[in-house]
């Protein structure tokens, strides 16, 4: 091979496809070897040189697939005998990514080295609930800690913090969770407004709003766990002042414009990932499933399970789910425990799959999710690889519950942050009391003499004002 060995390190952005740089799709487009993280959007591999070879090196908390000393060792292997390795990592590589220590090593090892930046979800994710680091007669700086050092322990750059007036946002470190609130107690700072950011830019971002006093029963109240960031200081405020102007903003100005960069078809891994076409319109079919009646299995144990899980019984608290993994995590478990749910010590085997009409995989190993994928196929089982759409037979949508009124979302996955922006719309917008309208609407329409037509029109006229913004009280004619 003639090629130079050469590293190049790059920012995937905190988790928005949109939010990757131009520089860092260029990089991808000459790779030769990709090695990328579990924090990385998938679509980003969209943008990969297609003749580069793929290797997923994730790691999360208590599943690691490759060490940091292999990742090293792959990184210059494949330099000598490919040329060209981008390592794609979330975020900012140099913000607590070890982005630094990959390009020391590879350096060592005769490899070039280069580095393109990315966001970084310190900045990104407070950024997108409103929430500014400084403001001017607020805040005058900002700390950026890591909740949890190479020893496994609790920054003391937090107690330094803690004195300060400074926004502190700290990073990894919701383990770490009740020691940080000790220590901001410890300097009288217990009505200090505190933001804890789960999944954040992403359609499964969830948010909890507290004080110092207040914040880990927030946490348990809205089951929030990593990933997640922790914001500490009074800036946390502005969300709320924020939101309660935009109340009285359309839609139109509320939603943010985005340029579209063109993607390439997604890169074939190997043979027998199937094609898929790239088409300007959402083909999607929305069906409102009665998941109480259907057997839905779960494979994986980790965060991304735990997030399925919530989300599901979230929705439909009476489904009937198995969850089949070697390990569980706490959190999954006490969630469990919530619903009918099924949970399965154990490697997933097909057998897993029989009976069942909906199968979800969420493994942090490629090899079995296409597994999972393809004895599915088979069987004509709806499957959903998660966040892996060329393997989805459906996806998880945003959506929006109040009651009898349901409402999904769907940007075709192209537009997380649309997703995102139109369910808090519609979470604003649909009135808490729309139940009732409902309810009285259905016994109205009882009451309708006539045939379908006819009932279907004076429905049309009654709801007619209710669509156009014009209520109507029947106690007013």
């Amino acid at each position: 091979m003639n090629k130079q060995p050469k590293l190049t390190v790059v920012g995937a952005g905190p988790g928005d496809v949109e939010l990757i740089t131009l520089k860092a799709i260029k990089t991808l487009k000459r790779a030769d070897v990709v090695l990328y993280d579990a924090l990385v959007n998938p679509e980003l591999l969209e943008y990969v040189n297609p003749m580069a070879e793929l290797i997923f090196v994730g790691k999360r908390r208590g599943c690691y697939r490759y060490q940091q000393e292999q990742i090293n060792e792959l990184i210059v292997a494949r330099g000598h005998s490919h040329g060209h390795v981008v390592r794609l990592k979330g975020g900012d590589p140099f913000i607590f990514g070890r982005g630094a220590e990959e390009m020391e090593y590879a350096a060592e090892q005769g490899l070039l080295v280069e580095m393109v930046p990315g966001i970084s979800s310190s900045l990104a994710v407070p950024a997108y609930q409103n929430i500014p680091l400084t403001k001017r007669g607020n805040s005058e700086s900002f700390w950026v800690i890591t909740g949890t050092t190479k020893q496994h322990k609790l920054s003391s750059d937090v107690a330094l913090a803690a004195k300060s007036n400074a926004t502190v946002v700290v990073l990894m470190g919701m383990g770490k969770l009740s020691e940080i609130v000790a220590l901001f107690k410890q300097e009288g700072k217990e009505e200090l407004p505190v933001a804890i950011i789960q999944n954040g830019t992403t359609p499964q971002e969830k948010i909890g709003i507290g004080t110092v006093e207040t914040i880990e029963e927030v946490v348990a109240q809205n089951q929030l766990s990593n990933p997640a960031i922790i914001v500490l200081g009074s800036v946390v405020s502005h969300r709320e002042r924020l939101l309660s102007l935009q109340k009285e903003i359309s839609l139109d100005t509320t939603l943010e414009h985005s340029v579209e960069i063109e993607k390439k078809e997604p890169k074939k891994v190997d043979s027998n990932k199937p094609y898929v076409v790239k088409e300007d319109r959402n083909n999607l079919y929305p069906i409102f499933l009665k998941v109480k009646q259907l057997e839905v299995l779960i494979v994986g144990g980790g965060f991304v399970a735990d997030e399925k899980l919530s989300f599901l019984l979230k929705s439909s608290p009476n489904a009937k789910v198995t969850m089949v993994a070697p390990f569980f995590r706490e959190d999954t478990l006490r969630e469990a425990k919530k619903g009918n749910v099924t949970i399965v010590n154990d490697v997933y085997r097909q057998k897993y799959i029989e009976g069942k009409h909906i199968v979800i995989a969420t493994t942090d190993k490629p090899e079995i999710n296409v597994e999972v994928y393809e004895h599915c196929r088979e069987r004509s089982i709806l499957v959903n690889v998660a966040d892996n759409p060329p393997y989805c037979d459906f996806y998880m949508g945003g959506i929006v519950t109040k009651e009898n009124v349901k409402v999904a979302i769907s940007t075709n996955g192209k537009s997380p942050t649309t997703a995102k922006r139109l369910r808090q719309f519609f979470e604003e917008v649909i009135p808490d009391d729309i139940n009732q309208l409902v309810k009285n609407l259905n016994d109205y329409r009882k009451t309708i003499k006539g045939d379908f037509e006819q009932k279907v029109e004076e429905l049309n006229k009654l709801t007619e004002n209710l669509v156009s913004g014009h209520s109507t009280n029947s106690s007013d004619k």
